[in-house]
């Protein structure tokens, strides 16, 4: 029988090392890891997040889990500041573990932050350009681009974060070619639309505007206001419908992973 438990001890042990490891799991084989957060229910989606890739930092520590690393502690940060200005009626201790965990978040922001600071991956010099206006990390940054290191949506939105201000044509071309990048059956970052509608409106295109739109607005993360797109495209005597055509057309080309910017 004893042989028998530690066996299926063993089995168990190796099933989770196996499979996705547990946030219990985590701070049981790592508490080192959780204990300088809090501990009461405030920003548990931020906090879980942390944890994990803490855990995925110290099992492989690489510019890219550095990154991730950074990003999850000032969401953290961002959301346990606010909580941690809460007072807590009946357990004061639990106000003060927020405090603990937001501390914490600064230090390690910090720390990260200093740890990264001669790294040439292009999420990096992104990073440490728009938090710490570093202008030797934004031109190490751009000439990234000239050696075509930044193709991916997300690094593209990057330099739109850059051009937008500067070049909305060429803005408007990276906005592109960040959807072009995508994989079929795409999760796409609903920024891409909400960033091209605002650009093609301020061109006065509002075939194209109305167009991403319509996609910003299906995408659930924006609650765009249509009703005056209309009336700008009933003076030009545009169709709406056909823009509507066009976006469910661009839409099923980012499920193929097929996209081509639509001309109107």
């Amino acid at each position: 029988m004893k042989y028998l438990l530690l066996t299926l001890s063993v089995v168990m042990l190796g099933a989770c090392s196996e499979g996705e490891l547990t946030l219990r799991a985590v701070c049981e084989k790592e508490p080192g890891l959780c204990t300088d957060l809090n501990d009461d229910s405030h920003c548990n989606m931020q906090r879980r997040d942390l944890i994990m890739q803490r855990f995925e930092e110290k099992r492989l520590p690489s510019d890219k889990n550095k990154y991730q690393l950074l990003l999850d502690f000032e969401k953290y940060s961002k959301c346990i500041e606010l909580a941690a200005g809460i007072e807590h009626i009946k357990l004061k201790e639990k106000t003060s573990t927020r405090m603990i965990g937001y501390l914490t978040s600064l230090r390690e922001i910090k720390r990260l932050s200093n740890d990264t600071v001669s790294s040439d991956d292009p999420h990096l010099l992104y990073y440490h350009w728009s938090r710490n206006k570093s202008d030797s990390h934004l031109q190490r940054f751009l000439q990234a681009e000239q050696n075509n290191q930044l193709e991916t949506p997300a690094l593209q939105m990057a330099l739109v974060s850059y051009y937008s201000k500067r070049d909305r044509e060429k803005s408007i071309q990276l906005l592109h070619h960040a959807l072009s990048l995508y994989p079929p059956n795409p999760k796409v970052d609903p920024e891409i639309y909400a960033s091209l509608t605002s650009m093609f409106y301020k061109k006065k295109d509002y075939a194209s505007s109305y167009h991403w739109a319509l996609l910003a607005q299906q995408s659930g993360a924006f609650n765009v206001e249509l009703q005056e797109l209309k009336i700008y495209l009933e003076q030009a005597q545009l169709d709406h419908e056909k823009i509507k055509e066009a976006a469910d057309h661009t839409l099923a080309q980012l499920q193929l992973g097929n996209f081509t910017p639509p001309k109107f």
